[in-house]
């Protein structure tokens, strides 16, 4: 028979294991394929960058371009 006033404990979380650097940048890597699926991406975001000549597109979608590229480059150096 259950006891009337039980309480039960909510589960804990564990906190997820930190990722190495090779899993974060795969993942970052992953992101921003997702992202630019047409784009030559080269070896690292920064290629794409260095590759990237003004006034090949649009210009609100070579801003957004940049802003994409430069993130997945610095999520890439802070290791997020």
């Amino acid at each position: 028979m259950p006891l009337p006033f039980r309480r039960f404990r909510p589960a804990q979380r564990r906190p997820a294991a930190p990722l190495s650097a090779g899993a974060r940048t795969a993942r970052v890597w992953a992101d921003l394929v997702e992202e630019l699926p047409d784009e030559d991406l080269g070896e690292h975001p920064r290629d794409m960058l260095e590759a990237h000549r003004p006034g090949g597109r649009p210009e609100c979608e070579e801003e957004e371009y940049l802003a994409v590229v430069e993130d997945a480059v610095g999520r890439i150096a802070r290791g997020r």
